[in-house]
């Protein structure tokens, strides 16, 4: 059995964060007040990390993961945070350019901190990088909607628009990311939520990073009708893709936000 928690013991002061802040208990002090696994705790532990990112002296490591090798929390300006969601908008005209090599792997790099409901890692993320493969998906996506003899209503309104030059599926976008979820892994409610909540994570870090994004129905349903395009973005075994992010370069630039009032919103007191 490979232990996950280590403590270094002359770094610890007992303050008891770490014990407090496990999400199942599965934690406790030893004699000398040194944190370690309760009965079985190793078993149940959810391997989440909380206890080495509470502590306050890094004195937890877990696994091989070395507590001085992690980022420090901050404070952030919520004021600017709140005008990049009041400012983000679906973007439906790209730029014919790949979306550069260090925004997507900064993209990649974020998509690891994905929070999930479940506490599991169950996700797969695949990410188109080139406007060349965009263009395989693109053509063949067509090609089949097109010789299709019995499309479905979604495929058919996309071939009588691409006919007429209109590409409604996919927008011109030279990238996008697919999120698909481990079925052995999944829990009722995290099945959907989980992949939602991380593209929506990643809809805001692509705005700010100056990229334009569409949530895309089309090109999930494309993808679930059309086995090849399926195929194209390689979901592992055993996985079942749940939704697709557009990306790209903006061929537009919104000058200001909306100001919208379609919500119904209660205060409790």
């Amino acid at each position: 059995m490979i232990k996950k928690v280590s403590v270094e013991k002359e770094k610890c002061i007992h303050c008891g964060m770490c014990l407090n802040d496990c999400i199942l208990g599965v934690l406790e002090f030893d004699e000398n007040k040194n944190p370690r696994y309760r009965e079985n705790g190793e078993n149940l532990c959810l391997a989440c990390q909380h206890c080495m990112a509470i502590c306050p002296t890094g004195a937890l490591s877990f696994g091989d993961k070395n507590p001085a090798n992690s980022i420090e929390t901050g404070n952030y300006d919520s004021d600017e945070f709140l005008r990049l969601i009041k400012s983000r908008r679906s973007v439906r005209k790209y730029k014919n350019e790949n979306v550069p090599k260090d925004k997507l792997d900064k993209i990649t790099e974020m998509l690891k901190f994905s929070p999930t409901g479940c506490n599991k890692d169950n996700l797969h993320f695949s990410v188109v990088e080139t406007k060349e493969k965009m263009e395989e998906i693109r053509k063949l996506t067509y090609e089949k909607s097109i010789s299709s003899k019995n499309p479905t209503p979604s495929m058919e309104t996309a071939k009588q628009a691409f006919q007429n030059g209109d590409d409604i599926i996919y927008r011109g976008a030279t990238s996008m990311v697919a999120v698909a979820i481990d079925k052995s892994k999944t829990v009722p409610g995290c099945e959907t939520a989980d992949p939602i909540i991380a593209l929506a994570h990643l809809d805001l870090y692509a705005q700010s990073l100056g990229l334009g994004t569409l949530w895309c129905d089309m090109a999930l349903i494309a993808a679930n009708e059309i086995p090849e395009v399926y195929s194209l973005l390689e979901i592992p075994e055993n996985y079942s893709l749940n939704y697709i992010l557009l990306l790209g370069v903006p061929a537009v630039k919104y000058k200001r936000t909306i100001q919208p009032e379609r919500f119904s919103i209660k205060l409790l007191k």
